[in-house]
């Protein structure tokens, strides 16, 4: 019991410190481009947590020939790009909303990799959160905002993707060595793809920077860190209902910076969703 508590407690304070990401990321894009912002990201993430590793006195193995880790370095990164992308088409608090589209891939991953199992009661949640993504939708024609809804909803994919594999590589390796490696295979794939796309020069010597060290640090480090430590004491399915909190903490930060779409079918989309977390803490209890 005392170790499912300390699972709720480590995932709980992960959700609220990652959920100061997508509006930090909101403000580096009006220097960056969503491709430079994610390779800032990724190698910022890679430095802490290496700095975080020689703190506590631990080599780095190398692991560079494990096609495992470069499968999540992948997925990592398809996620990582796929929600700047996101951010620079929304505001923080719609693509707070949309990400927890994550919920669905997360049990549904679950399901079909990792065998645990699902019930009738876990389909509840996954419909309330289809039918409040619905209604948060607010296309008007704008392409902007179809690429948006597009570009959260994949990211939430690859992000469930790339936790499920880390669930199963958690018990084998420790959650700082198995971060860094993460990490640093996403900086090196993009910037192979910032080389590619001529988006190698860029002016470090920005707020946009220090937006993105911040993220760094609260997201691809502490908040992640937090986040696998917590695997290790519950279940996948159960740590990933306890993020779908993180549109709450998304508004709450959103507020003094961003004018929030407050129209009926916003509002009743994400009680939707919020709905579907209480309904799933409900039912566990």
């Amino acid at each position: 019991m005392m170790d499912t508590k300390k699972g709720i407690i480590l995932n709980v304070l992960s959700v609220a410190i990652m959920a100061v990401n997508p509006v930090l990321n909101k403000f580096s894009l009006s220097v960056l481009s969503p491709l430079q912002a994610s390779f800032l990201n990724a190698l910022f993430s890679t430095v802490i947590t290496y700095i975080a590793i020689k703190i506590t006195k631990k080599n780095v193995p190398l692991l560079f020939k494990d096609k495992k880790l470069w499968i999540l370095g992948i997925t990592n990164t398809l996620g990582i790009v796929l929600q700047y992308l996101s951010v620079s088409f929304l505001d923080p608090v719609s693509v707070g909303l949309f990400g927890r589209f994550y919920i669905v891939f997360a049990i549904l991953l679950s399901v079909v990799v990792l065998h645990e199992r699902i019930n009738k009661y876990d389909l509840v949640p996954i419909i309330l959160t289809i039918l409040g993504t619905i209604l948060v939708t607010d296309l008007n024609g704008n392409i902007n905002s179809l690429l948006g809804v597009i570009t959260a909803i994949s990211y939430t994919f690859f992000f469930a993707l790339t936790n499920m594999l880390a669930k199963k590589i958690v018990g084998t390796l420790d959650s700082k060595i198995l971060l860094f490696y993460n990490q640093i295979m996403s900086a090196i794939l993009l910037f192979l793809i910032l080389i590619g796309s001529n988006q190698e020069k860029m002016n470090l010597l920005n707020y946009g920077t220090l937006y993105i060290l911040a993220v760094a640090f609260f997201g691809g480090f502490l908040g992640l860190y937090l986040f696998y430590e917590g695997l290790k004491f519950t279940s996948f399915r159960n740590a990933n209902i306890i993020r779908s909190l993180n549109p709450i903490f998304v508004f709450l930060f959103s507020i003094p910076f961003f004018e929030i779409p407050l129209t009926i079918s916003f509002v009743c989309g994400g009680l939707l969703i919020i709905a579907s977390v209480i309904w799933m803490s409900l039912v566990k209890n």
